[in-house]
């Protein structure tokens, strides 16, 4: 169980920050897509990490 709460905290770890990239590139192109998938993926990734945080709690 320890083993899949970590890669699960990887994982949201990798998706914060290429969401924010994604956000980045699309305001600099002006493009709406990687705007809207970027915000995705943050909510994706901070979703993720809230659940592996609650998982990780004694109760």
């Amino acid at each position: 169980m320890k083993e899949a709460i970590r890669r699960t905290l990887i994982l949201s770890a990798v998706a914060i920050p290429v969401g924010v990239c994604g956000c980045v590139a699309g305001v600099v192109t002006g493009d709406t897509p990687p705007i809207i998938f970027g915000a995705v993926a943050i909510a994706g990734g901070l979703t993720l990490a809230v659940m592996a945080a609650l998982a990780t709690r004694k109760g």
